[in-house]
């Protein structure tokens, strides 16, 4: 495939105007330009398609004979096309269908807010036109589906000439939540629009990543490769074993090779991060070039020798990159994320001084910390103990790739740890958040099988706390304590843990390895995403855009719009089955005000035989509950007596609403009140 970029003239025109609701000037250049607001979407078309002319008149007079006259040309050609589109009300070659018009867009059921956005351009973005001057380059969209204005869920959708990728299908863990287990984005945009869809693409192997695949791929009507580096694709095989669904085809991508999909030559890049074979994209299109970094951070001393695609990422930069999609998780943390070797130091240390038994508390798949662990349990002659399916499943992965090699005589079987000497002992578990369920409380709480904790024996936190945990962490610290254990973390003893995510310098340094014309800030809260694309202007990119799940955006001549949204939202998934947000409400509010249930029997004709039978649950205290519901069955008795001629679903509803206003009067609440007509003879 030949080069994007190869007999292209980029233009370096200066544009006045922007179709954007909202457009500044960075403060470099805000002696030379002015922006306003238009009133309406037709009138910012109409600026737009006169600085558009105005600019490429600029541009035209430093051409030549039959390029300048081709220039020409183009831009008749567009300002047509601007003008006679306030006369149609939609226009298509975009993902899915979008109004022209914003002002006059209808709502669809079940869509997403109006996308919030902030664009800034500097002015003299360039315009891009086609070999020797000839129409615009095709335009690339973007929708992010998951993972903008959230942490977690992420999922973005990049299409280009009618060929559609998706890059990475991620989850997010709610906690504690009405049962709920994950939450997955909703996926209506993409399986609307799967006859386009070419492959899906994946930067690395985390639930934020990869987790909603299986509910991607079982919608899909033919089935879709998916690309993505050998750690990913083993974790994804396990995945789909779970959720009993066919494997795709699936194809490994390796640092450096480069392949086809449609009309998108990718190329992975790579980066460190907290898990294996972390890769950035580099997806080389008709349009431009885009990077999307993933997950990343930059390390001098990667623990696996595999270090940072600086030089690719040099390479594109030569070629130019128009748009740039990057992680914002850690913009609020100066300096750098820190080292996975200075974590495996700080881990050897703690080992080694330590008289009894180690257990370290980590995130399953940093393998990375798994095999300091195994290091320092070798050198200083302990076993090794692993508590939790993840971080077992994780190191089963990491041993089948060749990343956890020669541990195989450390690893001890959950019936034999009780029989190793507390100094001969390290252990591995899951649990740095708390969870009631995982290997770490359960230790904490002596109810775990395999090993009871003691007085003296030392915990490490290897972790950050997600925030929204901090309690239940604290619960957990408080427990360790009154076991006498001797805790490390990262307030007591910052070097046991590092992130996995680039902080400041760090993506500072991507966005000037990259130097792109245009930005998109991603991964992270909306205060995460304003504060990186402050940064990337700092750093002189002439454009960023600030934008949430579901704005549609148009990369078309050098520059970014939001041309409209798409449908995004939340699945709630309860044991691998979706709940509705109706059910999910039901399930708050019996949780918030409990339950009732009321049972009465009808015989012929639908008469009331006067037995009336309650139960209740989760807003009773025990010492009252039994007078305080004999009295209740009697207000709904007397109140069923006086109906005249209704049916079994009225006199329902009439128990229900007698119940309810009984509870209100005595208790001044109104519990979930369930009533049942049972017939009887």
């Amino acid at each position: 495939m030949a080069s994007p970029t190869s007999g292209i003239s980029r233009l370096g025109a200066r544009s006045a105007g922007s179709s954007s609701p909202t457009t500044s000037s960075s403060p470099s250049s805000s002696s030379s330009s002015s922006s306003s607001s238009s009133a309406s979407s037709s009138d910012s078309a109409a600026s737009s398609a006169g600085a558009s002319s105005s600019g490429a008149s600029s541009v035209c007079a430093n051409a030549t004979g039959a390029e300048s006259e081709s220039a020409r040309a183009s831009i008749r050609r567009v300002r047509r096309a601007m003008e006679s589109s306030f006369e149609r009300p939609a226009y298509h070659g975009l993902i899915g269908v979008v109004n022209a018009s914003r002002r006059s867009a209808r709502r669809v059921p079940g869509a997403a807010r109006r996308t919030p956005f902030h664009l800034v351009a500097q002015p003299g973005a360039a315009c891009q036109s086609g070999p020797g001057g000839g129409p615009p380059l095709p335009a690339l969209t973007v929708v992010p589906l998951g993972g903008l204005g959230e942490v977690g869920m992420n999922c973005m959708l990049i299409e280009c000439e009618g060929d559609l990728v998706v890059v990475d299908a991620g989850v997010t863990f709610p906690g504690r939540v009405h049962g709920i287990d994950l939450d997955h984005p909703r996926l209506d945009h993409a399986l609307a629009n799967q006859q386009k869809l070419r492959a899906i693409l994946i930067t690395h192997g985390h639930e934020d990543h990869i987790g909603a695949l299986p509910y991607l791929l079982r919608e899909l009507d033919q089935p879709v490769p998916v690309y993505g580096p050998p750690y990913a694709l083993a974790l994804i095989r396990k995945r789909l074993e779970e959720h009993h669904l066919d494997f795709p085809e699936m194809i490994a991508t390796r640092p450096g090779q480069r392949f086809e999909v449609g009309c998108f030559d990718v190329e992975p890049v790579r980066v460190n991060h907290s898990i294996p074979d972390a890769t950035s994209l580099i997806l080389r299109t008709p349009a431009g070039t885009v990077v999307h970094s993933g997950d990343f951070k930059i390390e001098e001393r990667p623990l696996d020798g595999e270090h940072f695609g600086t030089a690719a990422l040099q390479r594109v930069r030569d070629e130019g990159v128009d748009l740039l999609l990057s992680d914002s998780t850690n913009i609020d943390v100066e300096g750098d994320s820190g080292e996975e070797a200075d974590v495996a130091e700080a881990i050897d240390a703690l080992v080694a001084g330590a008289e009894h038994r180690v257990v370290v508390a980590q995130f399953a798949s940093n393998v990375y910390r798994m095999k300091a662990v195994f290091e320092a349990a070798r050198r200083h002659g302990r076993r090794v103990l692993l508590l939790g399916r993840s971080v077992r499943n994780h190191a089963a992965v990491s041993r089948e790739l060749g990343l956890l090699d020669g541990v195989a005589d450390l690893i001890l079987q959950d019936d034999d740890a009780r029989d190793v000497p507390r100094d001969q002992l390290c252990v591995i578990a899951t649990g740095t958040q708390g969870e009631p369920p995982a290997a770490l409380s359960r230790l904490a709480r002596g109810t775990h099988p395999a090993l009871e904790l003691e007085a003296g024996d030392t915990v490490v936190l290897s972790s950050r706390i997600i925030p929204g945990n901090e309690k239940i962490v604290f619960d957990l610290t408080d427990m360790l304590e009154r076991v006498g254990c001797i805790l490390h973390h990262r307030k007591n003893r910052p070097d046991v843990h590092c992130s996995g995510h680039a902080a400041r310098d760090e993506q500072r340094r991507y966005l000037e390895l990259c130097r792109p014309k245009t930005f998109i800030p991603v991964h992270g809260t909306f205060h995460h995403l304003r504060r990186h694309a402050a940064l990337a202007r700092e750093v002189g990119v002439e454009q960023t855009l600030v934008i949430e799940n579901g704005a549609i955006v148009q990369l078309e001549r050098g520059r970014l719009e939001v041309v409209g949204e798409a449908t995004v939202g939340r699945v709630h998934i309860d044991r691998g089955t979706p709940v509705d947000e109706e059910l999910l409400k039901e399930r708050r509010l019996i949780g918030e005000l409990g339950h009732a249930v009321v049972a009465f029997s009808i015989g012929r004709g639908d008469r009331f035989l006067g037995h009336v039978d309650i139960v209740a649950r989760g807003f009773l205290a025990a010492e009252v509950e039994d007078a305080l519901l004999d009295d209740a069955s009697d207000y709904v008795r007397r109140d069923l007596r006086r109906a005249k001629g209704e049916g079994p679903g009225e006199l329902e509803e009439r128990a229900r609403r007698a119940l309810r206003r009984y509870f209100y009067k005595k208790l001044r609440r109104k519990p979930i009140v369930t009533a049942m007509a049972l017939e009887v003879g």
